[in-house]
């Protein structure tokens, strides 16, 4: 072998011990415990999907819940570090009580981007639901539907009832930013429109890119929130 070729040869070998030194780096970041700086501000991620609702839905401070791992061993509620619960209120203006009827979103947190990757569904409850025990039926995609969140990593839309063709009764829908996974169902029917829940996948698309954007992921244990308080 000539000189020049074994010198092309021993840079190649090197290049290639470099990027999959790079490689597992990334894989260990992904995979093992992360902190993100600063972390996910929860009530402001809420308010501005509050914002994007129809004017006859709101969101009160008691209506949101932290939920955490360590509490819930066995993932009925959520298989996360931690969690946030929050449900959505429609009420028209003639109801003095609290609400006619509720949109839900879960805010679930994992420990690192892979492990986030790894989970088909955030909690028992939401397997149960998806797999057709709750709702009717594997459900569908509405014929007019085409918005995918362009930022996300995964997004599953499922609605029901109505038609079944363009005029559901029920929405849900999974969608995930690196760690986070956040799921979401909504009655539809005369509470809000395919475009109101777009619109709010809008928002919601926003608002963890600018987030993910300005924030970094290091190794360290995740942190779970004490509370929500402000």
């Amino acid at each position: 072998m000539k000189s020049w070729q074994r010198v092309g040869c021993i840079g190649c070998f090197a290049l290639i011990i470099l990027s999959l030194l790079a490689l597992g780096g990334c894989a260990v970041l992904f995979s093992r415990s992360t902190q993100r700086e600063p972390e996910l501000p929860i009530r402001q991620f809420l308010q501005k999907q509050v914002e994007a609702f129809p004017s006859t839905w709101y969101l009160e401070e008691d209506d949101i819940e932290l939920w955490t791992g360590e509490a819930d061993p066995h993932g009925k509620f959520t298989n996360a570090s931690w969690a946030v619960a929050a449900d959505f209120w429609y009420k028209d203006g003639v109801r003095i009580s609290k609400g006619l009827a509720t949109a839900h979103e879960q805010i679930h947190v994992y420990k690192s981007p892979l492990n986030a990757r790894t989970v088909s569904y955030p909690s028992e409850y939401w397997a149960t639901y998806w797999e057709g025990w709750i709702t009717p039926g594997e459900g569908y995609i509405p014929q007019e539907w085409r918005y995918r969140p362009p930022h996300a990593d995964r997004f599953e839309l499922r609605c029901w009832g109505g038609d079944g063709i363009a005029r559901p009764e029920l929405c849900s829908f999974i969608v995930r930013y690196e760690e986070y996974i956040i799921v979401f169902d909504t009655p539809i029917a005369s509470y809000m429109s395919l475009k109101d829940l777009q619109r709010l996948l809008e928002v919601i698309d926003r608002e963890m890119a600018d987030f993910l954007q300005h924030s970094t992921l290091q190794p360290g244990p995740r942190k779970v929130p004490e509370s929500l308080a402000p």
